[in-house]
Formats: structure tokens, sequence, C-alpha cells
């Protein structure tokens, strides 16, 4: 289900043609919806509430098919490995996407429930996360393995790599299991001022997606 004409245009910047589109108020995304043959019901405000996830919906509500997951290629990817909150799956997607990193997911909360694609701002419609069953498909060969951990890895900066990285980001209550980590080439872990012991695995993820695509920009802590 999309909901509201941001996500609605999403689908179709990614080549998702919404299967059906309900509107009260009509719009160019709608129209557009149309163009490209998608079944259009003009409806009351109650009937889009009806059908809707959110408390106050936006017009229009589209439903769509899942696009096919995208095949895993050698170049940085984001390792999400038993993420439960739809909030940082969204947002860790949204972040690859806009780094130009691979999503790949082990496990975790469906990519795409309502909340997790506004999280995304619907970026999964347009580069479809990667589905993989066991760390082992991230082969050593091909890329760097880098896994997060709250303390103890080493600075963005000081990452040592002449291949791709793959980033493995654990669950936000217990992070990656200690047999992931020791397979594992290295650790990264982000500086943080004293008294803060961690963030959120979506925040986590994103700085330090965009640290090692730029280790030039080290993490300077003030005060």
């Amino acid at each position: 289900m999309l909901e509201g004409p941001k996500l609605v245009a999403a689908a179709l910047e990614g080549g998702v043609i919404p299967e059906a589109v309900f509107t009260e108020t009509g719009g160019p995304v709608v129209d557009r919806c149309r163009e490209r043959g998608s079944e259009i019901f003009e409806t009351s405000r109650s009937v889009i509430q009806a059908i809707s996830t959110t408390v106050e919906p936006q017009d229009p509500v589209a439903v769509a098919a899942v696009p096919a997951a995208l095949p895993l290629v050698v170049r940085n990817v984001a390792v999400l490995v038993d993420i439960a909150d739809p909030g940082n799956l969204g947002t860790l997607i949204r972040t690859a996407a806009a780094l130009g990193w691979q999503a790949a997911l082990l496990r975790g909360t469906d990519p795409w429930s309502p909340k997790a694609l506004r999280a995304g701002a619907g970026a999964q419609l347009a580069r479809a996360p990667i589905r993989i069953d066991d760390v082992s498909r991230i082969s050593s060969d091909d890329f760097t393995t880098v896994a997060t951990v709250v303390t103890g890895g080493r600075a963005p900066e000081e990452i040592e790599s002449d291949r791709p990285i793959a980033l493995l980001i654990g669950s936000e209550a217990h992070g990656l299991a200690m047999a992931t980590l020791e397979r594992c080439e290295q650790t990264i872990t982000i500086p943080m001022s004293p008294g803060i012991e961690s963030l959120n695995a979506g925040v986590a993820g994103a700085i330090s997606m965009y640290a090692l695509a730029h280790p030039e920009r080290q993490i300077r802590l003030e005060g």
C-alpha cells in the first residue's frame, strides 16, 4: 500500500506502476498513474481513511506489486541483520540508496510495510533490497567485511580496504551475534562524547556508511 503523492511518485520513478489508485482530489501524480495504465477509483475521504494504515492519510492511496529483489553485485553493501524497527530499516535503505550503497537484508522486519516505506521515502521502490539467507553470501574474496560494534572497533577513517565494503549492521536490541562478528575482518565504532552509550541502528548505520564512503572526513568531537 502506497500512501500519499510522494510515495506514489517514487514508485513511478522506480518503474513500479500501481495496479489501483484511490483518490478523492486527483492531481498530477494520479494523472501520471492513469497515463501508465493504473486503474483509478475516484472515491470519498471516508473510503481513503478506511483503506489507509495511517490516522490522517494523504491522497492518493495506491496498491502496487512488490518489485523483484535486486542481485548482489560487487560494490559497497550495507548488510542489515535482524533490524526489527521498520523506521530504522526504512532509514537505512534510504541512506544506502542516497549514498550509492546496496542494501541487503538478512531476516528482520518487512521492508514493504507502510511504516518502512514511509521511513524509506520509497527508496525500496527505486532500489529493491537484496535478500540473503546467510552472511556467507558476502564473500570475503569480493568484499572487506566490517561489523558495527558499540565499543572496541576502529574509527571510520582507520578502516583499510582495497575492495568494496560490506558493512554489517545488527539488531537494535542485541547487535550482531558473536559468530557473525568472528567472520568479519574489521570492526567499526563511531566516536561519541562521554556519557552517550550508543546510537540507534538507523543513525549509526547512516553515519558509518557516509564515513566509510568518505574516510577523509574524520569524526571530531568537541569538548
